[in-house]
């Protein structure tokens, strides 16, 4: 009889060891439940959009360019997405399965995509659209039950005076505590109290300080209280991996709720309980018109499943154009990852840890050997990565609930499936795509765990073996 094993890293012993999220990660960092909500929500749309779209050459054309803040600032006089729909934006993010979207508010160039008071440079008093794109997203979110959350550059800014970041045109020196005063401060006030969202997700904190930090807080939780607050308010994503205790510590003290990751980075754990990654689906994150490499359905689908298997939450990028359509190429594959995640959600959604780790290939593993490949991987194709590291092709991965364990299949197997090591009592096995969940034919021994399969997968992406364990008392 053909099969192929499946072998642990870990020793598992029993169905709750199985699915204890704590106990398949390291001791977490002590936090508040405001971020309960991301680790049931899972997957969430990024979306990187301004005037830069114009230019569509990336969000860091202006900076990668060195244009003069006059010369770009005159970007604003003709943008007019008159495409721009909020709904079939919010359309796009619920059809993917996404639980909650992120859109830059005011990104590094200092121009805002909502009605700020601050100054004119702004999409209702700048442009001929002369509309508030928040407000409507806003609307179109409450409407279908999606989470609205804002991007905002709080320390970075290239256009106002002061804002920090690398300087090249003399009307952007200035004083950093100025604008923090004139500028930062009062817009992210205007976003609590005129868009109420869910989170705010801060970037690039060049010249911020703990001080400056535990005043930001101060602003959302008098305002706000419930506002998540991500932890690049005070240390760029490609720290988080590498931050002491002493400096989680200071997090915590901060008040920050959740951890941002490198960009395009999947990490091996994450010391804290609630943490996001983020993606793009090509290899820019603000429009460019040149960049054609996107991901594929079964890509996106090995990514979110990696980052669900960690215990994280995933948050994909798209960048609409200047006219305000999200691109067709990215559409149509979110709607194949939408149509997957109707048929597998439940092993996504609300879905723990569990010491069974995927490897790179349907082959014996041994914990040293896994530990080596983890720490090579920074992700399943993930795009940019630190020089030295691979991506581990998954052929599986494992996601758990209370009584159930999933297997992602990303590589079909040959009649039978093997599981090693005691897991405990399996009381029935079935593919969720499988409408009818007819029982599959398994044998169970102290040690080993034999599933026979159909020759061949039920569809194109990953399948999602199902096991149900009996619950011990």
């Amino acid at each position: 009889m053909k099969h192929i094993k499946l072998f642990m890293v870990c020793l598992l012993v029993s169905c709750g060891t199985l699915l204890d999220t704590a106990a398949a990660s390291e001791t977490k960092v002590p936090v508040n439940d405001r971020a309960a909500w991301m680790d049931e929500a899972k997957f969430g749309l990024f979306i990187h959009w301004g005037i830069y779209s114009k230019h569509a050459r990336g969000e860091w054309v202006m900076n990668r360019e060195k244009i003069p803040v006059a010369e770009y600032s005159k970007l604003a006089e003709s943008f007019n997405p008159v495409k721009f729909n909020a709904d079939q934006w919010v359309a796009v993010a619920k059809n993917a399965g996404m639980k909650y979207i992120t859109i830059t508010s005011k990104h590094h160039d200092g121009f805002c995509i909502f009605d700020t008071a601050v100054d004119n440079y702004n999409i209702v008093d700048g442009t001929p659209f002369k509309r508030d794109v928040l407000k409507e997203l806003k609307e179109a979110c409450d409407k279908a039950g999606i989470k609205l959350g804002f991007y905002y550059s709080h320390a970075q800014d290239w256009y106002h005076p002061g804002g920090s970041g690398r300087k090249w045109d003399p009307v952007q020196k200035g004083d950093f505590r100025t604008y923090l005063d004139m500028v930062s401060i009062p817009q992210i006030k205007e976003l609590l109290t005129q868009y109420d969202p869910t989170h705010l997700w801060f970037d690039t904190p060049h010249d911020m300080n703990a001080e400056i930090g535990r005043e930001l807080v101060g602003v959302v939780r008098f305002i706000k209280p419930d506002t998540l607050i991500n932890s690049r308010l005070m240390y760029h994503g490609n720290q988080v991996e590498g931050l002491s205790q002493e400096q989680l510590d200071e997090l915590v003290d901060v008040g920050v709720d959740f951890l941002s990751y490198r960009d395009r980075t999947i990490p091996e754990q994450s010391p804290w309980e609630y943490w996001e990654t983020c993606m793009t689906l090509n290899g820019s994150w603000g429009y460019n018109a040149k960049d054609s490499r996107w991901k594929s359905p079964a890509i996106v689908i090995k990514q979110l499943v990696e980052v669900a298997s960690k215990g994280g939450t995933f948050l994909l990028n798209v960048g609409p154009t200047a006219e305000g359509e999200i691109p067709q190429e990215a559409v149509e594959c979110l709607a194949q990852v939408g149509d997957w995640l109707k048929v597998n959600g439940e092993a996504v959604y609300g879905a723990t840890p569990t010491l069974l780790k995927g490897a790179g290939d349907f082959a014996k593993v041994d914990e040293a050997a896994h530990a080596a490949l983890e720490k090579e991987a920074l992700a399943t194709s993930a795009g940019k990565a630190k020089k030295g590291h691979k991506s581990i092709d998954y052929a599986w991965l494992a996601t758990g609930r209370q009584g159930k364990l999933y297997i992602h299949l990303f590589k079909w197997p040959n009649e039978s499936l093997v599981l090693s090591g005691p897991i405990g009592q399996v009381t029935g096995a079935y593919f969720l795509a499988d409408p009818a969940k007819k029982p599959l034919n398994f044998t169970q021994t102290e040690n080993e765990l034999i599933v026979r399969l159909p020759a061949k997968a039920l569809g194109a992406n990953a399948m999602v073996l199902c096991l149900t364990l009996k619950e011990e008392h």
